[in-house]
């Protein structure tokens, strides 16, 4: 394959960032708002945990049907021109969602929007993956800080609307509405399509068609990091609501002090890279994360909850970005024609992905049997293998 990345004004650099930043920050609000209502999806349909883990699982399997269509279509027809229409797909898919008629449609409408997120997703960490390679510095942290301040934001407002009782169609419109609004700026803004087209060439023998395994394991990196991030995301809420008997938005702080611990820990995260090194960043987060969940869960009640999700948060705030940073690197340098970073990018986050699906589950399945706050213990071991297993992201 042949790549078209070429050079830009510093100007065209700064638009083209600022508008994936807006990018991430959308898919990160989308996310918080609905995580946020994920207590009061479970009491519509009076779910079990583990019923409710079974369905976050099933309707989240779009997830892993997106991975190789979105990285295909971004080599295909570049990242940018993904993006802009996976944006307002996606949107208008969490209308859909939003009818809650049964839980049957529930999943299924979940499968689709799953499903577009996923290539949303992925087209716009390929597109900051091309912006990362032009620029000729490490600026992948940054943009996932913006998807943790969406997050940030996305969880406090689906609070705010869960005190209210504010319905879960008419929170669904609201983002359906700011997706179609944004396109106009996203045409305007995004990189051409060209600057990450990726064309076949003649591939002869048969290790050069074959996928590098390193990809494979840096996806199992990110599956553990996914693991983390969604046990934190889904479960947080629920511990304490039904633990501690905490009010609808006093339940979500967790998950707001987890999202605004990965603003920081991303905000910092290239400048600390840059100074020390992948690996190290990684090595550390993991230990980082996996002692302060352990503290946290022993401390207990909302305040020790709260301060095991902030170091969860800061440990696991660089490994997913990391991953997708050095698979696209790894894949211009060192496999170049043999793999688009695209493609290097929707492998590894097909597989760190669906550590979303099955850890949640998991835990849910585990929490019947033992309590949810002990299962919990499950991410603290993930991260410190993590730790262990940091090697994984050098660029050679």
């Amino acid at each position: 394959m042949t790549s078209k990345l070429t050079e830009f004004s510093e100007l065209r650099l700064s638009q083209a960032r600022r508008i994936v930043h807006y990018c991430f920050i959308f898919n990160g609000f989308s996310i918080g708002i609905y995580i946020a209502r994920i207590p009061d999806i479970r009491d519509y349909f009076t779910l079990t945990n583990a019923e409710l883990g079974f369905i976050l699982f099933t309707s989240s399997i779009g997830i892993l049907f997106s991975m190789k269509p979105a990285g295909a279509l971004s080599a295909k027809y570049g990242s940018s021109r993904v993006v802009l229409h996976a944006t307002w797909l996606y949107g208008l898919s969490t209308i859909i969602v939003g009818f809650l008629f049964s839980v049957t449609w529930f999943v299924i409408a979940m499968f689709f929007s799953s499903f577009l997120v996923a290539v949303h997703d992925i087209s716009m960490n390929s597109h900051a993956a091309a912006i990362e390679k032009i620029s000729k510095k490490s600026i992948m942290n940054s943009f996932h800080a913006r998807f943790s301040m969406g997050g940030l934001t996305g969880a406090g407002l689906g609070g705010i609307f869960s005190q209210l009782n504010v319905s879960y169609l008419s929170q669904n419109i609201l983002i359906a509405c700011i997706s179609v609004l944004s396109l106009p700026y996203l045409k305007k803004y995004l990189l051409p399509g060209g600057v990450d087209i990726h064309i076949k060439n003649n591939v002869k023998s048969k290790s050069e068609r074959e996928r590098p395994h390193i990809f494979w394991y840096l996806g199992l990196l990110g599956f553990g990091a996914a693991v983390c991030e969604g046990a934190a995301a889904d479960w947080g809420s629920i511990l304490l609501r039904d633990t501690w008997q905490t009010a609808p938005f006093i339940s979500t702080i967790p998950f707001i002090a987890f999202s605004a611990a990965m603003v920081i820990g991303r905000l910092k995260g290239d400048q600390i890279t840059d100074r020390f090194s992948r690996e190290v960043v990684v090595r550390f987060g993991g230990y980082i994360a996996g002692f302060g969940l352990i503290f946290g869960l022993i401390i207990g009640k909302p305040i020790g909850i709260t301060l095991g999700w902030i170091f969860l948060g800061i440990g696991m705030s660089v490994v997913i970005p990391t991953i997708f940073s050095a698979a696209g690197e790894i894949a211009s340098n060192r496999f170049a024609g043999q793999i688009a970073p695209s493609q290097a990018v929707a492998i590894a986050g097909g597989i760190s992905y669906a550590g979303f699906m099955i850890g949640p589950p998991l835990l849910g399945v585990i929490s019947d049997y033992t309590s949810l706050r002990w299962s919990l213990l499950i991410p603290a071991a993930v991260a410190f293998s993590m730790g262990l297993s940091a090697r994984l992201v050098r660029s050679n």
